[in-house]
């Protein structure tokens, strides 16, 4: 496979990932605004919080390193 650097408008990403795996490609990273990068870090702090208090609450159970690295 060839690798190709490329710059596309923010709102056009979503298709064009679409069109690369519609033809049998890869995505391999994508860079993110500072508005996305701040929408997907709250997301997943929120996430890590709300798993923190349902262990807190028993309604999940806690898990060691290693037993979370094996899923």
């Amino acid at each position: 496979m060839t690798t190709l650097t490329i710059r596309i408008p923010n709102e056009e990403t979503q298709k064009v990932s679409s069109f690369i795996e519609d033809l049998g490609g890869e995505v391999v990273s994508s860079e993110l605004t500072k508005e996305e990068l701040r929408q997907q870090t709250l997301q997943e702090l929120e996430e890590g919080l709300n798993e923190a208090f349902d262990i807190v609450e028993g309604k999940s159970e806690r898990n060691s390193l290693m037993q979370a690295l094996r899923g």
